[in-house]
């Protein structure tokens, strides 16, 4: 009996002190998410903490990696209603980190790429996702996350998509597709 004791109790610490299989994903791998929470600049504060999560699964070969519906928080970084003489509302927020079945958090960087946001961006009603939007006059491309229409609030709407890269190396930079000016 004390010996079996002893064979499990070996086996439980070989299973507990082998390495936990690294997550391998690509940092360059666009994860498409949802917003799972509405965001309003009229009642949001610096601080404040909202709710996304994936859209689809995130695959390394035949291997999930990132399971499809993945929670993720980010956070307000600032925000301000609109005010007095057209003082448009300002809303800037960072998507954080994905929640993974463990518990684990994997911190991911917004993917500001912008090429195929073109063709919504020509009207001033919010697209159906997040990103770089130019505006008809305005001649600069301005962020969803950043995004302004004159003497309005901005809100982000319960499922507003948007993308992400699941690093927060500084590599990721390299991610991006700026567009040159």
């Amino acid at each position: 009996m004390l010996r079996r004791l002893a064979a499990w109790s070996a086996i439980l610490c070989m299973v507990t002190a082998a390495p936990a299989r690294a997550l391998v994903i690509d940092r360059c791998t666009v994860v498409a998410v949802q917003m799972m929470d509405t965001v309003d600049s009229t009642d949001a504060r610096p601080g404040d903490f909202f709710r996304f999560e994936t859209v689809n699964a995130v695959t390394n070969g035949a291997a999930v990696v990132i399971p499809a519906r993945t929670m993720g928080e980010g956070m307000v970084a600032v925000a301000s209603p609109a005010g007095r003489n057209a003082r448009p509302g300002t809303l800037v927020l960072e998507p954080r980190y994905l929640i993974l079945p463990n518990g684990n958090h994997l911190d991911v960087v917004l993917n500001h790429n912008t090429e195929s946001l073109v063709e919504s961006g020509r009207n001033d009603s919010l697209p159906g996702y997040l990103g770089a939007i130019p505006l008809f006059g305005v001649g600069a491309a301005i962020g969803v996350f950043n995004y302004f229409r004159k003497g309005k609030d901005i809100v982000v709407p319960r499922g507003t998509m948007f993308s992400v890269f699941p690093s927060d190396d500084p590599l990721v930079e390299h991610c991006q597709e700026h567009p040159s000016y």
